[in-house]
């Protein structure tokens, strides 16, 4: 089965049998947290899902072209940024393990993505055309509640964001994001977190002190 269309130099297919099934065990587990998933439904994700594997800097997706994948995280790490005019890049958010990465809005409005998605580690992950999963959404009430949910959830993330950036001061969105996400901040870099945090990394340093 050939990789995705799109990017699909910076995809391969995940190694063996036991670990494709393993991918697919991992996305039902998942999707039984948002209620009980018919068991046709439960084949059709699996059919629709192909296991892929995406090596550290890849990107997923790319600012300014068309989305072309809906991805689920089994193991990884992802960042969701922007690129300014002068080539400066800010991260916007971190997807990990069991979330989906998707373009909800430049999928539903056939837009380019405003955002890049770039693996931050080697990500093993579950991927579907944009285009397949739509059509799947559209013939399932099972799916196109998910889809509502997730769409639901990134509306939610998008003005937390916007509350953050524009009513807290950068020590204090330093704080939050290392209680909030110690987990994650442990997988990042400084200069990564200082992009997500807004500031510089010289800045982030000298913030750092201070608080220390």
């Amino acid at each position: 089965m050939p990789p995705p269309d799109g990017h699909a130099a910076a995809f391969t297919r995940l190694g063996t049998p036991l670990q494709a099934i393993g991918a697919h065990e991992h996305l039902l587990r998942f999707l039984g947290r948002w209620g009980k998933m018919p068991a046709d439904q439960a084949r059709a994700a699996s059919a629709l899902f192909r296991p892929m594997s995406l090596p550290k800097g890849a990107l997923l997706a790319r600012a300014g072209e068309p989305p072309q994948h809906v991805a689920f995280i089994v193991r990884g790490l992802v960042r969701l940024y922007f690129t300014g005019a002068d080539g400066q890049e800010w991260t916007y958010d971190f997807r990990h393990e069991d979330h989906f990465v998707c373009a909800h809005s430049a999928v539903r409005d056939a837009v380019p993505a405003a955002m890049s998605a770039q693996a931050l580690e080697a990500c093993q992950l579950l991927v579907a055309s944009c285009r397949a999963f739509w059509d799947l959404c559209d013939r399932s009430t099972v799916w196109r509640g998910l889809s509502t949910r997730l769409t639901e959830a990134s509306y939610r993330r998008q003005l937390d964001r916007q509350r953050e950036l524009l009513m807290e001061d950068a020590a204090t969105r330093y704080r939050n994001f290392l209680t909030g996400h110690p987990a994650i901040a442990r997988r990042l870099t400084q200069r990564q977190i200082a992009s997500y945090i807004g500031i510089t990394p010289v800045a982030l340093s000298r913030l750092r002190s201070r608080l220390i």
